[in-house]
């Protein structure tokens, strides 16, 4: 649980820094910063994710979401995400990323598979890592920043 609460920190921390020093992310392949797009994280200009992508998973609500890459690198992905409330079971859809995530609106409620709730309002932060197979609560206007990483090989 600490190297969970490390990788917390040290993604909120990450982040807080690139966003401070004015959103600046540097791609693999270039020296340049990346300037993460401020009306994609506002929710403007997203794209509608088709219904039925996640409907094996959808145990309550209605999946409207709608989606929006910040940054796409080698390893390193951030997109902007954002559902009507929804509730879905990762049981047989575990994450195949570990993800770092920071709550913009609404509320999260991820339930592990013991049923121990944890909750997640605007300004909150977490790490999921790879293999999560609980569920994940979206209530209001849920948005989303998700950074992801894909494993080396």
């Amino acid at each position: 649980m600490s190297r969970l609460s490390t990788y917390a920190l040290c993604g909120a921390l990450a982040l807080c820094i690139a966003v401070s020093v004015g959103t600046k992310v540097f791609a693999a392949d270039s020296v340049a910063p990346v300037r993460l797009d401020r009306t994609k994280i506002a929710g403007l200009g997203l794209t509608a994710v088709p219904p039925d992508a996640y409907a094996d998973i959808l145990v309550a609500g209605k999946l409207n979401m709608r989606v929006a890459p910040l940054f796409t690198g080698k390893e390193l992905r951030a997109s902007i995400f954002e559902s009507t409330p929804a509730k879905t079971d990762h049981r047989t859809r575990p994450n195949d990323t570990d993800e770092f995530v920071l709550v913009l609106s609404g509320k999260l409620i991820l339930t592990e598979p013991n049923g121990t709730a944890h909750e997640f309002l605007p300004g909150d932060s977490l790490v999921l890592p790879v293999g999560y197979t609980g569920t994940w609560e979206m209530q209001g206007n849920y948005r989303e920043l998700a950074v992801t990483m894909k494993k080396g090989k």
